[in-house]
């Protein structure tokens, strides 16, 4: 507080009484999460799908307690930042609120969904909608489009785009990509995921490390799309190091990491004319050799190094009319558990924990509950019956991702609130009797940000001539790290990454620290030119001060003011009506219900 007070006052832009007025509204609102009202939560309890059957039979069983059904307030902001990153738009809340049918949130989820396209596609994304480039965002971080791509970051980001503008299967999406080939990595997108994981090596880093990049294409898709992360086992066996970290990885020996690797044998990734790193793909390599040195790991040794797929231990026929690669891809997204991996991290994307915890750390040894692990050991999956139900059905839908994410939102069990009446026991986490509350995601913020004050700025992707306004829109940072550094070290405050590492969640005073008082919140928090605040105090349609508070509470956190906080925001704009609307905009801001996601 005292930090916003020194900086105002610095700048002359508020009244000191204004100043001490808005204070005193934003300790009248409080600094927790305004919960859902007595007898407003929502519609009964009911079983909407398969989920909810499995969730429900759970909690009912052991008897826990759970939370009510989301309030339509809570439900609307929740569905539309977790599918599209954006908020609902105060209109779009008005209307929402106010319709009683029956269906509403069918049909709103339905609205949050584009329609696939009808026409072919240009250079470039055609920017169909938020809900693109939210999940094109999620697989740019989860492929780590990045500068080791340079030009390719846009030739992958644009190909991401139109699988999910397309709607493409995902078995097939992952197919694509790991049999990929290309002249240029820079003009050919889904040759990019191949080529993110080579490793440099040799004369003055300007070769590949044919082998070690063999290695890590292994592991890394073993990981992403399996769910089971190899990185210990490529180093050394896992008896004798894993038995109390994972039961399956104890049981494998390093060997079979060299033989999943093999299917990349033939792999040829090398510099296009010595440009690092634009890259060529192509099948022409003569194979895996045991005898090369290793850049990251320890030395290998002689063995068989026929192809084998770790899970199955299906060999590579090479008389089966397939190369290598096409054997990998198709035994991969074949196997079930490509289909549980998948549906695990997604339903942990929206549900905030998976069903297995972490989603890249499945033990593949403790799935059975009909088969279960030695003791101490217990099943892994929270709801195992429910993860091979939430697979089988995702391979019935053609592996459709909008289908299942669909499935998941339209459930009973994700539209729980977040707030348990009475006393609650953090371990029922485990059964998902409430909603799990999440921070923003860094790009979410500060488009946000953007909606709720209604100042944009226009943002120029690196290498391109196309111009976007929603952080969300951005190929990679780099589209704003020199032009906006302000902002760029804002979303690294926030948890946004270089994609070596995954963005995180996680909340800080940091982060708090510059909500209350950094420069580009309290620029945007004035009222000027083309800002919501300057259309409401000065726009056309003359705006009573109870419509200015309202409005800026659904432009905000997506629900109406309570009683005490539309008294005590009206008294603010009565007294001091531009600064007070100006203090209140920032208050908002400020609210732990603006920056969470319940």
């Amino acid at each position: 507080m005292r930090a916003r007070m020194a900086s105002s006052a610095a700048k002359a832009s508020l009244s000191f009484g204004a100043l001490l007025a808005a204070l005193a509204a934003v300790a009248g609102f409080g600094a927790e999460i305004v919960p859902p009202a007595s007898g407003d939560a929502g519609p009964a309890i009911e079983r909407r799908n398969f989920i909810d059957d499995h969730i429900f039979g759970k909690i009912e069983r052991d008897g826990v307690r759970h939370a009510p059904l989301s309030t339509d307030g809570e439900f609307l902001r929740r569905v539309t930042l977790d599918l599209t990153g954006r908020l609902p738009e105060p209109d779009a809340t008005r209307e929402f609120l106010g319709d009683n049918s029956p269906d509403k949130r069918d049909k709103l989820i339905a609205s949050l969904f584009p329609a696939l396209p009808t026409q072919g596609f240009g250079r470039r994304p055609s920017r169909v909608g938020p809900f693109i480039d939210r999940w094109t965002t999620f697989f740019s971080d989860l492929f780590r489009n990045n500068e080791q791509l340079r030009e390719g970051i846009n030739s992958f980001y644009n190909y991401l785009y139109r699988v999910l503008e397309m709607n493409v299967p995902y078995d097939k999406f992952v197919r694509d990509m790991l049999t990929a080939e290309a002249l240029s990595t820079w003009t050919t997108g889904k040759a990019n995921f191949v080529a993110r994981h080579r490793v440099m090596g040799g004369d003055g880093y300007s070769t590949v490390n044919h082998e070690d990049t063999c290695d890590e294409l292994a592991l890394w898709t073993t990981r992403l799309f399996l769910g089971v992360d190899m990185e210990c086992i490529s180093c050394h066996d896992g008896a004798g190091h894993l038995e109390k970290v994972n039961l399956w990885l104890s049981q494998r020996e390093r060997p079979e990491v060299w033989r999943q690797a093999a299917f990349f044998s033939k792999t040829f990734v090398a510099p296009v004319y010595g440009r690092i790193p634009e890259f060529q793909v192509e099948d022409v390599e003569d194979g895996y050799d045991l005898t090369t040195k290793s850049i990251v790991r320890l030395p290998r040794f002689e063995t068989d190094i026929r192809p084998t797929f770790i899970l199955s231990g299906e060999k590579y026929d090479p008389a089966g009319g397939e190369s290598e690669r096409e054997a990998y891809a198709r035994m991969l997204t074949a196997h079930p558990q490509f289909a549980r991996a998948t549906v695990n991290l997604f339903w942990a994307e929206l549900m905030g924990q998976g069903i297995v915890d972490p989603p890249f750390g499945f033990d593949l040894a403790r799935q059975d509950p009909d088969d279960p692990p030695p003791e101490p050991w217990t099943v892994q999956p929270t709801h195992p019956e429910l993860l091979e139900e939430l697979a089988d059905d995702f391979v019935r839908s053609g592996y459709d991702l909008r289908h299942l994410l669909k499935t998941i939102v339209s459930s009973t069990a994700y539209q729980l609130s977040s707030f348990v009446p009475g006393e609650y026991d953090p371990a029922d986490d485990e059964y998902f009797a409430r909603h799990k509350v999440r921070r923003m995601s860094a790009e979410e913020f500060w488009d946000a940000v953007q909606q709720s004050t209604g100042i944009f700025e226009e943002f120029q992707v690196k290498n391109d001539d196309d111009k976007f306004s929603y952080v969300m829109q951005a190929r990679f940072n780099q589209d704003f790290a020199s032009s906006h550094k302000d902002l760029w070290n804002l979303l690294q405050d926030w948890g946004q990454t270089d994609r070596e590492d995954p963005p995180h969640k996680r909340p800080s005073m940091v982060q708090a620290a510059s909500v209350l008082n950094h420069e580009l919140i309290l620029e945007r928090v004035k009222a000027q030119p083309g800002s919501r605040l300057e259309d409401l105090l000065r726009g056309p349609q003359s705006r009573s001060n109870q419509e200015v508070v309202e409005e800026l509470f659904l432009a905000t956190v997506s629900r109406f003011p309570t009683e005490t906080e539309a008294r005590l925001a009206q008294s603010l704009l009565a007294t001091h009506r531009d600064q007070g609307a100006e203090d209140l905009l920032w208050a908002l801001l400020n609210r732990l219900d603006f920056v969470l996601v319940q």
